[in-house]
């Protein structure tokens, strides 16, 4: 049974969320690792991560992944699309953000679109859902998918900045709204919703 916590405050108005099904962990984006980020992973007994799963490579997503990984281990995982935005900061955009030290780290692992990542009882399935950037992923477990800037609460994710993509984007969003069933989606931006809702009531899925 997955349980999925809103890691508080959040970096940036970026959410990172934890995950823990059975005895693994895990930390969906990282915009930045300072002592209210440990607080919370020590208060949940997380001692050690076995994944760091980024939905895209930009600076408010990434910029505490490094730091993290040295802290709580765990496989540092993003699309093999973004995975240079570790190490470029003009990929990233914290070039021109300046909201914090970037520190280069190679991911250990560039998934592809379906790839499974083992994960308590289950798997975390990636989906590939550029447009956002050009390596958006979104990550699907149990009855959650976390979204990043592809999807928010009655909104989208931008498409007007390097790398973006506004045909490619819609076409992701197709992609969401065809998955069979509802879940509870989790954003990289703003309050949880569900697939359902979105499909109701978002304007670029309908």
């Amino acid at each position: 049974m997955l349980d999925v916590s809103l890691i508080e405050p959040c970096f940036d108005a970026a959410n990172s969320y934890l995950l823990q099904s059975g005895t693994d962990f895990a930390v969906v984006d990282c915009g930045v690792f300072d002592p209210a980020f440990d607080a919370f992973l020590k208060a949940r007994g997380v001692t050690q991560l076995r994944y760091i799963l980024l939905t895209h490579g930009h600076y408010d997503h990434i910029l505490g992944a490094n730091a993290l990984k040295e802290k709580y281990g765990g496989e540092l995982v993003i699309s093999a699309g973004d995975a240079d935005c570790l190490t470029d900061e003009r990929r990233s955009l914290n070039a021109y953000a300046r909201f914090g030290t970037q520190t280069p780290v190679e991911a250990d692992r560039a998934v592809s679109d379906g790839d499974a990542l083992p994960f308590g009882d289950g798997n975390i399935t990636v989906l590939s859902t550029p447009g956002h950037t050009p390596g958006g992923v979104c990550y699907l477990i149990e009855d959650c998918l976390f979204s990043g800037d592809t999807l928010f609460c009655r909104s989208i994710g931008r498409s007007d900045l390097p790398g973006g993509n506004t045909l490619t984007l819609l076409r992701s969003l197709e992609t969401l709204k065809a998955l069979p069933g509802n879940y509870r989606v989790f954003p990289g931006h703003g309050e949880e919703t569900t697939l359902d809702a979105e499909r109701r009531w978002n304007p670029f899925l309908r």
